[in-house]
């Protein structure tokens, strides 16, 4: 198991090559992180088409689509090619980006948790890679445990702090 951050946004955009239901899920997660993403693929599904943040350029994946400016964050393989996502991880890896290829964990850099987010709170299930299905229905046993409301209680804590160390809220560190 690996180290699990909270990578922000201003890292950088994300890249998506794919566009079926795996993708899907992938950029619902990114935009709600409020991730700037592009995916590339021949088609995509509705609602990638409609998440806002999301730039889509339908066609086959370009190995020169790794070179980007401002470079990307992230990498994520996800189409229904094992070829493709192979070629995408392989090119993200040489190129020193991180990469989650969606069909073999092993030539992933990285892995996306199951998140809850309740406001500044969130709370990430990770089992390495080895079962998404599983982090998402540990995700949900606890987040029905713990309940909502917690984000409220983070954002009080956040100002109590930053009073505390004479700061504005915005002023973050």
């Amino acid at each position: 198991m690996g180290l699990i951050i909270d990578l922000q946004p201003v890292a950088g955009p994300a890249l998506v090559v794919g566009g079926g239901h795996v993708a899907t899920r992938k950029v619902r997660s990114l935009a709600e992180a409020q991730f700037m993403a592009t995916v590339i693929a021949p088609a995509v599904t509705k609602e990638v088409r409609l998440t806002p943040g999301v730039t889509v350029v339908e066609r086959e994946f370009q190995p020169s689509d790794l070179h980007h400016e401002p470079p990307w964050a992230l990498v994520i393989a996800c189409t229904g090619s094992r070829s493709v996502n192979r070629e995408v991880g392989n090119l993200a890896r040489l190129a020193g980006i991180p990469v989650l290829v969606a069909d073999a964990s092993q030539e992933s850099t990285f892995f996306m948790p199951a998140v809850i987010r309740d406001g500044e709170l969130a709370v990430a299930v990770s089992t390495g890679g080895a079962s998404p299905g599983t982090a998402r229905w540990i995700r949900e046993q606890i987040a029905g445990a713990i309940g909502p409301g917690w984000g409220q209680m983070v954002s009080r804590a956040r100002a109590e702090r930053e009073a505390r160390l004479g700061r504005r809220p915005q002023d973050q560190g």
